[in-house]
Order: C-alpha cells, then sequence, then structure tokens
C-alpha cells in the first residue's frame, strides 16, 4: 500500500476515535446529536465513520441488526478497534434496532401474531405443527430410507464396483455386501452401507444418463406386492407405493398402485456399455459356446463347416493345440481340452438350465457384445424375413441377452413357453430394432445379413397426442402422403415409426423457419404470412373488423396503431418459437426412450423381503432391460406453497434453496405448481437455488443468501422461505470420527446460528431436512436418529419425523416444539406435493 494512502486512512480514523473520545469528554459534542438522531445506517453509529463503515460491510455486517448482534470481540478485530468502542457501538446498535431489551409476555404475544405461517398442502400437518411451517424459527425434518418403494428380491440389477460390472438380483448383491460391511436395524427393515458402489440414472428432463454413487441397500419384508405385466414381456415384482416412471403429457413419476391397462411406462433404450476390450474372434467364440457347448464332454456341436474350422482355428491360435473333431449323424462335434476349460472358467460347466452371459462380455465394449452376439446367433439363433429369434432354457441367460441387446440400443420382446413341463425363454427381435440388430449380422459367419426396415411402431400414441397439441398452435399446409400430418392433426390409436418421428420433427422446424421468416417480413414492413391464425390479436384487444384488415390489405401505417399491431405479433412469433423449440427438444429426448404398455396390474402374496438401492442425487436408476427405478416431496411442496396468497396459505414470497445432495428438482417444482393452478415458469422464477459443495461453501451461501434477502425485502416478492437440503450431509461426510466431533460440533453451532439471525431479522421461514442414522444399542423402540447432536437439536425450533404408514400413506411425528404438544398426522405424497 502507497505510504501517502496509508496516511490518509489512518487519519481518518484517527478523526472518528476522536470523535469518539470527545462523546466521553464532553457530553455537549456533535456525536450526542447523532446519537439523538435517527440511526439509519452504519455512519449514523457513534464512532463510525466511512472508512470503519467500509470494513464492517465488506465483513458482512452491513445493517444495524447484525452489529447488533456481534460480539465486541469481533468488531474489535474486523475494525481494528478498542474493545471498549466496540462495546459503545453495539449498544447504540441494540437500542436503534430494540434488541436487548426486556418486554411483556403480553406484549411478545402480540409479537407473534405478526409471525408467518406456510401451509404444507396437508391440513392435518399444518394442524400438527400449530397453523404451518413458521417464519422467525427453524424446522427440522428426518426420515428414513426405505418409505416402503422396494423391489422383489429377484429383482434384476446392474452396477459397478469400482469399474467392474456387476450383473445380478437385487438380493444377491445384498447378502454380498451385507458379509462385506454388515446391516444395521432402520426403520422396519434393516440397510447396508455401499462404499465403492455406482449405478447408472436417469434425468427425465433432458434424458442424461450418467453413473452416479449409491449410499445404501435398505430391505424390509412386505405381505403383497404388485406384479405389473408390461408389452414385450417386460415384468415388475414392485410394492404398491413404488413410483413408476409413465408418459402422461409428459414424463410423470407415478405409484405402481395407481397404474392402469394401457398406461404407458417409460425406460431408456440404450443402456450404458462398459470399455473393456475383448478380443473380437475370443468374444464370438464364447457366443458360439455359451449357444452349442456341452460340459461333459467339453466340446462344441454344430453343423456347419464355417463355424467348425472357425473353432478349430481359434483354438489353435489361443490355446496352441488341434482339437478333436467328431462326425456323427451329419454333426461336427469339437473336443476342447483342459486349457480352455480353464479361461472358460463357470460356464465350462454350465448346463442348458444355468447357462449365463460370462461376465468378460458384460464388462465388455460394443464390440465385445456385438461379436458375442453374432457367436450365439450362429450357435442357436434364427433369422426369419420379419424378425431374429433366440431361444434359451435358462432365465439368467436370457436376462443377460436381453441386457446386451439393450446395450446396442435394441430392445427385444421376451416370451415364455412351457412344452414338457420345460420352460423356454423366446426373445424376438422385430419392427425398427432390426436395423440396429445389422451390425451383429454383419459379424455373423452364417446368417444372412440382410433384413427388411420399418415394422411395428415404437412411440405410443400418448406421444401422438401429446406433440398434436403442440402442433395445433401452428397452420403449416399439408404435406402429400404424410402419415405424420395425419398422426398429428387426427385422433389416431396406433403406435408410430422413427421414420414419422423424424417427419414430425421436421414440421416444427418448418414452423421456426416460417416464423423467422415472418419476422423478417414485419421488421421490413411488408405484408406477413402468419404459421398461425391471426385471430391471436384478439387478446391484444383488436377487433374482429380490424384483424380482417390487417389479414387482408396487411398491417397499418399510421403510429401508434401499427406499433401496437407490430408488437402483440412479435410477442405471439415469440412465443410460437418456445412452442416448436419445446417440441423439437422433447423429439429429441423420446428418441432415447423405450416405451412399454401396461397389459396387466395384479396385487398378489408375497411374504418376503424387498429390497431397495438408495441413490441420494437422482432418486433413480437403470435396470438391465432399461426400465428407470425409482428409488425430497416436502421441502418441494413448501417451495411452491409459499408464493401463494396469504388467504390460500402462502406468503406470496420468494425462496432461497441451499442444495447439498443436488435432490432439487425443477421438474417436480412444475409439476406441483401446475396441478396447484399456478404458472410452473413464474414459480421457477421466484426460486434461487444454489448447490454447496462442502460445509465451508454452505455457509457462505447463507451470507449470499443474506444478500438476495436484502435485495428482495422492498419488493413484491420479498424472501419468506429459506430451505437447506440437506443440513448435515457436507458436517457428516467431512467430519469422520470421535477426534473430529468437537471441531465440528462448533461449526455446526456457528451455522445454525447464522440461519436463526437471518430468521429472526428478516422474518423468513427457514426449512432444513437432515439425515438419519441408525443406533445399534437401541433393543427397544425406534432405532434411528437424526445427525448433529444436542447443538441441532437444541438449535431447531420444531422437530419433525418422517416414516412410512399404509397404503402409500406418509406419519409425520412431532417430537420437538417449545409450544405445541407432541402428535402425529396423516399426508400423502401426490402430483400436488403434500395432501391429506
Amino acid at each position: 500500500m502507497p505510504r501517502k494512502k496509508k496516511a490518509d486512512d489512518e487519519i481518518k480514523e484517527l478523526e472518528e476515535f476522536e470523535e469518539l473520545d470527545i462523546v466521553e469528554e464532553s457530553p455537549s459534542s456533535s456525536t450526542k446529536k447523532k446519537k439523538e438522531k435517527e440511526i439509519k445506517t452504519l455512519e449514523d453509529l457513534p464512532g463510525v465513520g466511512p472508512a470503519t463503515a467500509e470494513k464492517l460491510r465488506e465483513a458482512g455486517y452491513d445493517s444495524i441488526e447484525a452489529i447488533a448482534v456481534a460480539s465486541p470481540m469481533e468488531l474489535k478485530e474486523i475494525a481494528g478497534i478498542s474493545e471498549g468502542a466496540a462495546l459503545k457501538i453495539i449498544q447504540a446498535a441494540r437500542e436503534a434496532a430494540n434488541i436487548g431489551t426486556f418486554m411483556r409476555a403480553d406484549e411478545y404475544m402480540e409479537k407473534r401474531k405478526t409471525i408467518g405461517r406456510i401451509s404444507t398442502g396437508s391440513k392435518s400437518l399444518d394442524k400438527l405443527v400449530g397453523g404451518g411451517v413458521e417464519t422467525q424459527a427453524i424446522t427440522e425434518v428426518f426420515g428414513e430410507f426405505g418409505s416402503g418403494k422396494c423391489f422383489a428380491k429377484d429383482t434384476k440389477v446392474y452396477y459397478e464396483n469400482d469399474t467392474l460390472v456387476h450383473f445380478e438380483t437385487i438380493e444377491e448383491m445384498y447378502e454380498k455386501y451385507r458379509a462385506l460391511g454388515g446391516e444395521v436395524p432402520f426403520d422396519t427393515g434393516f440397510a447396508v452401507p455401499l462404499e465403492t458402489v455406482s449405478v447408472y440414472t436417469f434425468d427425465p428432463a433432458t434424458g442424461e444418463i450418467k453413473r452416479t454413487k449409491a449410499s445404501y441397500l435398505y430391505r424390509e419384508r412386505v405381505r403383497k406386492i404388485l406384479h405389473l405385466n408390461l408389452s414385450r414381456g417386460r415384468k415388475l415384482r414392485i410394492t404398491a407405493v413404488h413410483p413408476v416412471l409413465v408418459f402422461r403429457n409428459g414424463l410423470q413419476w407415478v405409484r405402481a398402485g395407481e397404474l392402469r391397462e394401457g398406461d404407458v411406462v417409460v425406460g431408456i433404450r440404450k443402456v450404458p456399455a462398459n470399455s473393456l476390450e475383448v478380443l473380437e474372434e475370443k468374444a464370438y467364440f464364447l457366443g458360439l459356446f455359451v449357444a452349442e457347448g456341452t460340459s461333459n464332454p467339453l466340446s462344441i456341436t454344430t453343423s456347419s463347416e464355417k463355424l467348425r474350422d472357425f473353432i478349430v482355428e481359434f483354438i489353435r491360435k489361443y490355446d496352441g493345440y488341434d482339437p478333436t473333431v467328431e462326425m456323427r449323424r451329419g454333426l461336427y462335434r469339437i473336443l476342447l481340452r483342459k486349457k480352455t476349460a480353464e479361461w472358460l472358467g463357470g460356464i465350462a460347466a454350465s448346463t442348458a438350465e444355468t447357462k449365463s452371459v460370462p461376465e468378460e462380455i458384460l464388462n465388455g465394449d460394443e464390440r465385445a457384445v456385438t461379436s458375442f452376439l453374432a457367436g450365439y446367433l450362429d450357435g442357436d439363433g434364427h433369422v426369419a424375413g420379419s424378425h431374429i429369434e433366440f431361444v434359451t432354457k435358462s432365465k439368467d441367460l436370457m436376462e443377460g441377452l436381453v441386457f446386451l441387446l439393450k446395450r446396442l440400443g435394441i430392445s427385444p420382446t421376451v416370451s415364455e413357453k412351457v412344452i414338457n413341463g420345460e420352460t423356454y425363454y423366446r426373445i424376438f427381435i422385430t419392427g425398427e430394432d432390426r436395423a440396429s440388430f445389422s451390425s451383429v449380422l454383419e459379424v455373423s459367419l452364417i446368417k444372412n445379413s440382410e433384413l427388411p426396415g420399418g415394422g411395428v411402431g415404437r412411440y405410443p400414441p400418448a406421444v401422438a397426442r401429446y406433440l398434436s397439441a403442440l402442433y395445433s398452435e401452428f397452420r403449416l399446409p399439408k404435406r402429400e402422403g404424410e402419415t405424420a400430418y395425419h398422426i398429428l392433426t387426427r385422433s389416431k390409436n396406433v403406435w408410430f415409426t422413427e421414420r414419422t418421428l423424424e417427419r414430425i420433427s421436421d414440421y416444427f422446424r418448418d414452423a421456426l423457419n416460417r416464423l423467422e421468416l415472418t419476422k423478417k417480413a414485419i421488421e421490413n414492413g411488408e405484408k406477413p404470412e402468419l404459421p398461425f391464425p391471426w385471430t391471436v390479436l384478439r387478446k391484444y384487444g383488436f377487433t374482429d373488423r380490424q384483424i380482417s384488415n390487417y389479414r387482408t390489405r396487411g398491417l397499418p401505417k399510421r403510429e401508434p396503431l401499427r406499433g401496437r399491431v407490430v408488437s402483440a405479433l412479435l410477442r405471439e412469433i415469440e412465443e410460437h418459437e418456445k412452442i416448436a423449440r419445446k417440441a423439437i427438444e422433447f423429439i429429441e429426448l423420446v428418441k432415447k426412450l423405450e416405451f412399454y404398455e401396461v397389459k396387466s396390474v395384479e396385487l398378489v402374496e408375497y411374504n418376503d423381503w424387498v429390497y431397495d438401492l438408495v441413490v441420494p442425487e437422482t432418486h433413480n436408476f437403470i435396470a438391465p432391460n432399461g426400465l428407470v427405478l425409482h428409488n425430497t416431496q416436502l421441502a418441494h411442496t413448501l417451495a411452491v406453497m409459499v408464493q401463494l396468497p396469504e388467504e390460500e396459505g402462502g406468503l406470496h414470497g420468494s425462496v432461497i434453496w441451499i442444495d447439498t445432495e443436488n435432490t432439487f428438482r425443477p421438474e417436480r417444482i412444475r409439476q406441483i405448481a401446475e396441478n396447484r393452478g399456478l404458472d410452473p415458469d413464474e414459480t421457477l422464477k421466484n426460486i434461487y437455488v444454489a448447490r454447496a459443495f462442502n460445509s465451508n461453501h454452505q455457509m457462505l451461501l447463507i451470507e449470499k443468501a443474506e444478500e438476495i434477502i436484502k435485495e428482495k425485502a422492498e419488493t413484491d416478492r420479498p424472501v419468506k422461505l429459506l430451505v437447506v437440503d440437506s443440513l448435515m450431509a457436507h458436517f457428516r461426510s467431512e467430519y469422520v470420527g470421535r477426534g473430529t466431533l468437537a471441531e465440528r460440533q462448533q461449526k455446526l453451532a456457528k451455522h445454525l446460528s447464522d440461519l436463526h439471525r437471518i430468521a429472526d431479522l428478516y422474518d423468513i421461514a427457514v426449512f432444513v431436512t437432515n439425515q438419519v442414522q441408525a443406533k445399534p444399542d437401541a433393543f427397544f423402540g425406534d432405532p434411528t436418529r437424526p445427525v448433529g447432536g444436542h447443538i441441532l437439536a437444541h438449535s431447531a425450533t420444531l422437530r419433525i419425523y418422517l416414516r412410512k404408514g399404509k397404503a402409500g400413506k406418509r406419519v409425520a411425528r412431532l417430537i420437538d416444539s417449545p409450544h405445541l404438544p407432541e402428535g402425529e398426522a396423516i399426508f400423502r405424497i401426490t402430483d400436488k406435493g403434500v395432501e391429506d
């Protein structure tokens, strides 16, 4: 720092402190006058001049209230003043802010009448918490993992441990990790922690598939379970409350118990493949062996000379010996030795009923998968004019083959057939999936590589209806012989093809081009040809006679009328551009999806364990057959409810959301807003979201939140709700073990103090979610406990424990409140969020 500037700063500070000294010596000084006048800014405080005020503001003490609740030592260090001077500043701030004074209880009662309350969406839950979630308070909720959203024990899952793919039932996965890390009692079941497990998850908004860490496996016993039979032979066995991704005028999560015949369940067209490189000849050989190999003696049997020659040559090159070839009844049997058996592993001893896809292929890249399927096709597959077919007696192999096909973007149809008491699984590839299978046929040594295109449609009528509603906003000419046009303009209950979807996309791209031409014509003063009805001008106050004139004669010449018409048309063009882009984005998403029609829903006796994978970041994971299986509702509901007017249970306010586990979902906000009659776009605009990446960042965001709160204070939408979801996630992961507990709790105390200060000073409801842990030594009662210890327990104004009830209900229990009795409320989670 230059000496002159440093000297100037010291002179300024000296003048300020001299002024403070005068106060002590002379009550008639100018500072006394300063104290007598109303204190509104920091500079109005005694002893605070511009230089000191600037230091305080830089440190975050930018209001009288913030100074009032500070400690003398804090101000001393920040401003570089004596402790006595800091004390005088704080006392003056407390007097100005009316903090630190006592009031009678009846006066305090009157003050509490100004507290705002946000409806939770459930009258019973509102009653439990005293009329709604209060401002000037911290409300904490914590709950369980499973919540009854579980799968049958034989549900196949695929996951990665580090980088190795595993393909097994969820029960087998649970037992494996229970043996490694043990299990703890949790709610009505048990939980097993996962450290290195990742699954693939799906974002319904963007269609993005990504690798995501799973944190727990959960299980509990249930009496009944739902059997969902879907088209293409897909089956799901899940609990009735489990959400299923469906298409209902867009993608929605719907409880399995609410599904009906004809509903459309959504899956992923292409399951992500792993990257292990496998020698293509080896992968092909493995496919041949799984199809035609036997264990006693270890051999492969084929009628094809071409396959016989390939097997002999491969074994010679790979294992260094010439296998014996026998000829029986027109079939070649190639006998393999122990050296081959060693690397074949478990499949060398498998039978027709126990065959499976080798782990090497499950971990292989697309080339390995393609070569394996080509080998299996040549060994035991059938190619017809209309379809490709595989047959096996092994359920494990059937599921493995479906998994491999999904990794190539193929969604086969599966059927079961019982012959002489034995079950055979048939896998069919039909319709447009045959084109995707062409890469396998190219590798095949003996099968026909040419298949006709076209066939059965892959997109359901519900998708056509959704696109039709968007298309109805436009007026585009019919194209000769276009199926797409008829689907968009008529109600057709047919599944349509990829080619038709592409043509539909062309219509919307055409609409965008026409809108651009219309915009240019208006800007150039020409008569525009609108790709939408002229009658849209009615909503801008124009009469039918005026509209008729503009349509036939062009835009008016005189201002300001011309400007009004131009402004209205440009606004409509902008709105229609949004619709066209929305349709094009939706079509791109749909191309990544597969659709299955619900054929039947049946509730059956089960009386066994059900399981769930806990994936905190996305709350879903992709099954091997491509179905998306679901895994923070109250906070999302409050973020919408707070924006309602007071007479409807809100505070007409905005929301700040600090997200520590990537659980905020704007799609869920949109859904709740739409179902409660709010504009979803406006609702999202009133929510300010920030992702916290560690505990320090989380605490910093509270400071940044205060800036938004002040900025919005004088607007028509002041901040009335601050959500921290979840409060303890980072504190818990960063401070592990008893040795770090004291440091963690001190830091947490500071964080909670900041939250309380914001709640009190700005009349805001602070809503925090919390994690739970199982208490192993709890032999009686509920073993679950919220994390955070006594500091959090004493800081939260209200503590609410959420657990599942029967028939999809949820139970909220108020376990701690300074003024309300303990009690319970029952509610449900629906499209509206929280409801009675």
